[in-house]
């Protein structure tokens, strides 16, 4: 999967190539050398530092709920709060760090995330109960930077620099940024184990994670340049009108919003939930080894690049369909894959429904993010990615404190 992504890559750069030739032997409105020259250095400044952030949080992910469960030994009603605390402060942040990022800089931003992130890992090394709540708090705060302001710079500098000019489209860019985080994700995965198998402890890979973002932080600063969104006084977008354009002025915005509450409030239901839920069907099926979590971590991020370069196939084939009915393909079967997890309790069915869960996973956010990155302007980009992530942390915080327990009960109807 990884040689036919670098295949692509390579068919990419040879087409830039040859748009290079046709704008120097054609007339002089077509594309220029430094144009061309541009888009080749956007690749090397974002692409690396978007590798090195995600290995940070894909390295934490498989560990997070067993390293507080199983380690710490904390109850599932604690462990349930930290998650919730997470999204909570993910959620409340949502409503200003974006716009704070649109004002000052999502360069600066980015930084902050870098910062924040390696605080909240250094969290996990200690077993006091409100440094490991403060520290979710941070993670949550983290998380919402995250998936806001890299975007956010990623689609405003792509803008500035006149890159739609070039064969470097916005779809591929979000279709490679997926299939480059899989697979950074499987790695992370399979390191993350090793990891934890050579020192002992679960909390490994959140040091690991702080080796990612250090450098990351340094390509940040030392390269990228900043942008803005409408940072002066009479342009500046305010919360509250942020609020009337995602809540009905734009309705394409509203539904973006709501989908992303839909879709990604069930994919972090599902972060929290899937090692309960395969080690209750491991139970149920009499077998009571340990599970690699690893290794099945990585198996999910391998079904998630799937996703990602099938996402990539469908956008540059005009005949299959477009990116909106692609969307609502993609959530209609990952609702089924979960259904299925609910009626058949088997092993087998439930690691694979979940395999199918990620591809799905994999095809919508490249697909998402290029529907916000068409829809949403430049101006206050980072605040309405913001705001667009209120909606889903509050319906995961919801659920997560419905949770109990002995929920995945491996004896009983609860089971």
């Amino acid at each position: 999967m990884a040689y036919r992504q670098h295949r692509q890559d390579k068919r990419l750069e040879l087409s830039e190539k040859m748009q290079q030739f046709d704008s120097e032997n054609s007339d002089p409105d077509s594309v220029d050398t430094d144009t061309i020259y541009s888009a080749k250095e956007f690749k090397n400044i974002f692409f690396p530092v978007y590798v090195l952030v995600w290995g940070a949080d894909w390295l934490q992910g498989p560990f997070i709920y067993t390293l507080y469960k199983d380690e710490k030994k904390l109850p599932e009603e604690i462990v349930a709060r930290l998650f919730t605390t997470g999204f909570l402060a993910g959620a409340l942040s949502a409503l200003f760090v974006g716009g704070l990022a649109d004002r000052f800089g999502r360069r600066n931003a980015c930084l902050a995330y870098c910062a924040i992130t390696i605080l909240s890992c250094l969290s996990v090394l200690s077993n006091n109960i409100s440094v490991l709540f403060a520290g979710r708090a941070l993670g949550g705060l983290g998380t919402t930077l995250m998936y806001t302001v890299f975007e956010a710079w990623m689609v405003t500098e792509y803008n500035q620099r006149g890159l739609e000019r070039t064969s470097l489209k916005l779809s591929a860019i979000f279709g490679r940024m997926i299939t480059l985080s899989s697979v950074v994700a499987v790695l992370a995965g399979l390191v993350g184990q090793v990891f934890v198998e050579w020192t002992g402890t679960k909390s490994s890979p959140f040091v690991a994670s702080i080796c990612c973002l250090v450098p990351a932080s340094f390509i940040i600063s030392t390269r990228w340049t900043e942008n803005y969104g409408n940072s002066s006084n009479e342009n500046h977008t305010t919360t509250k009108e942020s609020l009337k354009l995602l809540l009905g002025v734009d309705k394409q915005i509203l539904t973006l919003g709501l989908t992303s509450c839909c879709f990604e409030g069930s994919m972090y239901l599902f972060i929290f939930f899937w090692s309960p839920a395969l080690k209750s069907s491991r139970v149920l099926a009499h077998h009571h080894s340990a599970l690699p979590f690893g290794i099945i971590f990585a198996s999910f991020m391998g079904a998630m690049m799937l996703g990602s370069m099938l996402f990539t196939k469908v956008m540059t084939s005009k005949k299959w369909m477009t990116c909106r009915q692609l969307l609502q393909t993609v959530v209609v079967v990952a609702s089924m894959s979960l259904l299925f997890t609910i009626f058949f309790r088997d092993e087998h069915i439930t690691f694979w429904m979940f395999c199918v869960f990620e591809a799905c996973v994999g095809l919508y956010f490249p697909a998402m993010g290029y529907q916000k990155g068409t829809v949403v302007n430049d101006g206050n980009r980072a605040h309405i990615y913001g705001l667009l992530r209120i909606p889903f942390n509050i319906f995961v915080v919801v659920a997560l404190s419905l949770t109990r327990e002995g929920m995945f009960c491996s004896t009983g109807p609860e089971a």
